[in-house]
């Protein structure tokens, strides 16, 4: 017994563009002119992935917020004073 083909006609609209729905979509570019570019790469400048505790983690981002400063600000500070400290 042949089967007979499977037809997808008329299940793709090509014809209009979609729906706005307000939600943003994946890759979808953002309306807003206020578009920040991501940053750049220092020169010299080496990545590096840190795993905290969450009450840590909460601290930092209370402290960021109060001082109004980024996470990356306070952890490159703390960490140069401690190396100074250290002589390393």
């Amino acid at each position: 017994m042949v089967k007979k083909p499977v037809a997808l006609d008329g299940l793709l609209n090509t014809e209009s563009r979609p729906t706005d729905t307000g939600i943003p979509q994946r890759g979808a570019t953002p309306l807003s002119a206020g578009n920040k570019p991501a940053p750049k790469k220092r020169e010299g400048e080496k990545r590096l992935t840190l795993a905290l505790d969450g009450e840590t983690y909460r601290r930092l981002r209370m402290h960021a917020a109060a001082t109004d400063q980024t996470h990356q600000d306070i952890l490159e500070t703390a960490l140069a004073e401690y190396l100074n400290r250290a002589n390393a």
